[in-house]
């Protein structure tokens, strides 16, 4: 990869000598790099190896600035020389369901000998609202896939996709990514399928098309005329009509057609919902046009295709989605190759005012998966020693990419309450989300973690 600023052959040498490295060099002389920020107002505590290849090390805060307390800068390090070591993602015990993240790593395995070293919570969501005895459901913003199977079509934004990471054989590479989902019916028709586990008409967050259109509800956008997939791994019975009274498309009572393992259709029928996505198959939701086109031409023991494409847009090639590959998205990618985007907003979705009383200061939280100068993996959290406190979204990527860190690449994963960490000592973030007077861990819709696995490189004389 290109050296792009005069300083990374700096930022690789000193992040080769070791996290805790800080810099007491009196004034820098002719030509030599100045003295870094980051190295003024953080001390790094002493690193702590999780497993074999694990590593944790935890950076506070010396100077908090207008801040009341100091902020609580937090990174695992996985080593894939050092042993059989995988980073992959998990959606928990179902993909429509939010679970803590200490629920998510334990879903991993039934074996506490195998159970996640570290992880932390994975991409952004949105709660779709509760059909009638039911709990809301997590649908995903953006790409989420874990073992090749995909929860959730990307982002529209023009054709362009969205910002995610592909994680293949234990590494994770950060990119933009698009999807491309079909349904081919038995006489060779195709028709476009507009999305993966949520409710058809109700896209959260995020277009996925250029046909879905803002409702004026936050976050929400809506489109008439969809199909929807449903996978085994939704984990509970598909959704009906009008389980959003905000959004008009979702009442269509629409079409559904059940599909097993084999692509044979077992029930094509008027009317959606209440189905048992049946296992190693699908359930299809049509509305408006979408259901014209399943009702025209699914019948009972009909076979079809569904065809699922992840292309990546940066370097124009088509990720296969095979049980290596797992993805999870944002919106936002906070260091590509070392640089800070220039498209990457200054954003805060919680200010307060500073101990000067007038100066806002950012309070999310923050959370980050990303890969060094070595080649390894990271996962990062940003949080307050005993609240949530982090920085607006630019002050945090300038903070990834100091040279005592030796970040290249960083993707921001969801944060605010969904901020966690977890190592096999515990939880290592503090509860920041307020329940019945108490302070808990949010629920989220995926994590990641690093792991026991096939993956690993082993370390060669």
């Amino acid at each position: 990869m290109p050296v792009t600023r005069n300083r990374r052959p700096w930022v690789a040498a000193v992040a080769a000598l070791g996290a805790a490295l800080t810099l007491t060099s009196p004034a820098s002389g002719a030509g030599e790099p100045a003295p870094s920020p980051f190295a003024a107002a953080w001390t790094a505590g002493a690193p702590v190896q999780v497993a074999p290849g694990v590593t944790h090390t935890t950076w506070t805060e010396r100077t908090p600035a207008l801040r009341t307390s100091a902020r609580i800068l937090q990174i695992v390090e996985i080593d894939p020389t050092a042993g059989s070591l995988t980073l992959e993602s998990t959606v928990g015990t179902a993909d429509a369901t939010a679970q803590t993240l200490t629920e998510q790593l334990a879903s991993v395995t039934h074996v506490t000998a195998r159970h996640p070293y570290a992880g932390v919570n994975g991409g952004l969501f949105q709660r779709e609202p509760a059909a009638a005895g039911a709990d809301p459901t997590t649908p995903h913003t953006g790409v989420s896939a874990t073992d090749g199977v995909l929860h959730s079509a990307s982002c529209w934004s023009g054709g362009r996709g969205s910002s995610g990471a592909v994680i293949q054989y234990g590494l994770p590479y950060v990119t933009r990514l698009r999807t491309d989902l079909k349904l081919t019916g038995p006489t060779g028709e195709t028709v476009r399928i507009d999305d993966v586990n949520r409710m058809p008409g109700r896209a959260p967050h995020c277009a996925r098309d250029a046909e879905d259109t803002p409702t004026g509800i936050p976050n929400v956008f809506t489109d008439p005329d969809e199909i929807v997939l449903f996978t085994d791994d939704y984990g509970r019975a598909v959704p009906g009509p009008g389980t959003d009274p905000a959004v008009p498309a979702t009442a269509d009572p629409g079409f559904e057609v059940v599909v097993d393992a084999h692509g044979v259709v077992t029930e094509a029928r008027e009317g959606r919902g209440g189905t048992a996505v049946p296992a190693g198959g699908h359930v299809l939701q049509g509305i408006g046009t979408g259901a014209a086109w399943l009702r025209a031409r699914l019948v009972r023991d009909d076979t079809v295709t569904i065809g699922q494409k992840l292309h990546d847009v940066t370097t124009d090639r088509d990720v296969p989605l095979d049980a290596s590959v797992d993805v999870v998205s944002s919106f936002h990618t906070l260091l590509l190759s070392g640089e800070v985007p220039a498209a990457l907003p200054d954003s805060c979705g919680g200010t307060e005012k500073g101990t000067d009383g007038t100066t806002l200061i950012c309070t999310d939280s923050r959370t980050a998966l990303g890969t060094n100068v070595r080649g390894r993996p990271v996962l990062v959290t940003l949080t307050g020693r005993d609240n949530e406190d982090g920085d607006y979204l630019r002050s945090f990527a300038a903070l990834l990419d100091s040279p005592e860190l030796g970040i290249v690449d960083a993707l921001n994963l969801d944060g605010g309450g969904s901020t966690t960490l977890q190592t096999r000592a515990g939880v290592q973030t503090p509860p920041t989300d307020l329940v019945g007077g108490t302070r808990v861990h949010r629920k989220v819709a995926d994590a990641v973690y690093a792991g026991v696995g096939g993956y690993g490189l082993y370390v060669r004389p």
